[in-house]
């Protein structure tokens, strides 16, 4: 038996349905270093994953449980506004991976993005960037992957799920307190990210015309 085979092997699945979310330091520590070995979201996705390999199985439930509990605080129409000016898009889908991306980005930037979305700009000098948009994708199915991975089945069959009522990737689209299909609303509400990713570029765009 070699190392890999010895490492899946002793992977053991939870014996019951998890509904224990990880501790919030914890969690936010895991995200922190898989930040620190990683220079772009693909690194960040394979160096958050071998963080939660030396975790136990439970606690890899917890991970996704605390994610979900993170991503449900951040449904509201107020982030959803930040989302479509840093990516131009109002798509539901879209904005749950905006919603992933702020969680990976650490406890910092998540904390002041609930407090005020319009705090985003402290993070940014310029907007538009020309290979990535605001969104992670695949952050939420690291730990799935995991799952599969290593015992072939899936992390929902060790979530408890009247823990997952209300953390749901299908949670209903809020009411918008702006207009999606008028941009100048937008700027009431995110007055710094107007500026710095709707402003600013198509001034930037002017001047090369």
């Amino acid at each position: 038996m070699n190392f890999l085979d010895d490492i899946f092997n002793s992977f053991s699945p939870p014996t019951d349905r998890i509904s224990k979310m990880l501790e919030e330091d914890f969690f936010w520590q895991i995200i922190e270093d898989s930040l620190e070995q990683a220079n772009n979201l693909q690194e960040q996705k394979y160096t958050l994953a071998k963080e939660l390999n030396n975790l136990v199985a439970d606690d890899i439930v917890g991970f996704q449980l605390r994610l979900e509990n993170y991503l449900f605080s951040l449904h509201n129409p107020e982030i959803w506004c930040a989302a479509c000016i840093m990516n131009d898009d109002t798509d539901p889908k879209h904005f749950y991976y905006f919603k992933n991306w702020i969680v990976s980005q650490g406890r910092e930037l998540y904390e002041r993005a609930i407090a005020n979305p319009d705090e985003l700009a402290y993070y940014f000098d310029e907007g538009f960037n020309d290979d990535d948009l605001y969104e992670f994708e695949g952050f939420n199915q690291v730990t799935d992957e995991i799952f599969m991975m290593r015992i072939n089945k899936p992390i929902q069959d060790y979530i408890d799920e009247s823990s997952l009522i209300l953390f749901t990737e299908n949670s209903p689209k809020p009411e918008f307190d702006w207009d999606d299909e008028n941009m100048l609303n937008l700027q009431i509400f995110c007055p710094r990210l107007y500026k710095i990713f709707i402003e600013d570029y198509f001034d930037e765009e002017d001047e090369e015309e």
